[in-house]
């Protein structure tokens, strides 16, 4: 039972209908330890917090796909990260931080890739040219008394 349902049902039992404040709960400390021990919604949304709080310290939040338009609504983002916890925006700078130094990582390689595939060509290209040279100097040779 909620605090909130207490509450309501108070006011319906109360023969003057003032009923019980969350307030009062909340600030007399043996009735709100009575309301903890006895509450289940209480209690399960203590484990929940619980839980969040093992998994978040024992293993590290699933980094969230980096899906990035540029034509984003830069206010809406803004107004996002601003719910965000600090926590959350850390993990996301992170995330953001270890995408970019990969994709740099990724355009290094592709340039010197890039690279050797031209010199490649430029071999291949300089081997035809010199055996096209060197057929045609031969075949004057040929014809030549």
């Amino acid at each position: 039972m909620t605090i909130e349902a207490i509450c309501r049902t108070s006011v319906e039992l109360d023969s003057e209908g003032r009923g019980v404040k969350k307030s009062a709960i909340m600030e007399n400390p043996d009735a709100h330890a009575y309301y903890r021990e006895h509450s289940d919604s209480y209690r399960a949304a203590q484990a929940r917090k619980q839980q969040m709080i093992r998994k978040g310290k024992s293993t590290p939040r699933p980094a969230q796909p980096l899906r990035i338009d540029p034509k984003r609504d830069r206010e809406r983002v803004r107004s996002r990260y601003l719910q965000m916890t600090k926590a959350d925006l850390v993990e996301r700078l992170l995330s953001v931080e270890q995408a970019y130094a990969d994709v740099h990582q990724q355009l290094v390689q592709l340039q010197f890739q890039l690279i050797e595939l031209e010199e490649k060509e430029q071999r291949q290209a300089l081997r035809q040219s010199k055996r096209k040279g060197g057929t045609t100097q031969n075949n004057d040779r040929a014809e030549e008394p």
